[in-house]
């Protein structure tokens, strides 16, 4: 009787390669985004030692999720608050005026 040995299964050799390529990828990322927020906090830095007002902001999504970071001096960087634009949240506010404006024009066509 021959001795039966375990073998993995192309799809486990597979899946180990997707981790692997999973984690160089989060990998870089990470690295990535550490290295943009040091670039940034110097030069926030660098600009309000010297006296002025900076408010840097900075959104990215990447493997690693969704970052948004606000820094300065200034009172919206004290606050810690990003703007809608900044947070990628679409303002459908000048839809809904020209929405409304063509409905009263509608309303009005169809009196007459």
């Amino acid at each position: 009787m021959a001795a039966r040995g375990r073998t993995k299964s192309p799809y486990y050799a597979s899946g180990v390669l997707d981790i692997s390529k999973k984690a160089q990828e989060l990998h870089v990322d990470s690295a990535a985004l550490k290295k943009t927020l040091n670039d940034l906090s110097d030069t926030t830095r660098d600009v309000a030692e010297s006296g002025n007002a900076v408010t840097v902001s900075h959104t990215q999504t990447t493997s690693v999720g969704r970052t948004e970071v606000i820094m300065g001096n200034t009172e919206q960087a004290q606050s810690g608050k990003l703007s809608k634009s900044q947070t990628g949240e679409n303002d459908f506010s000048p839809y809904y005026i020209f929405g409304g404006i063509l409905a009263l024009i509608i309303i009005v066509a169809l009196m007459n």
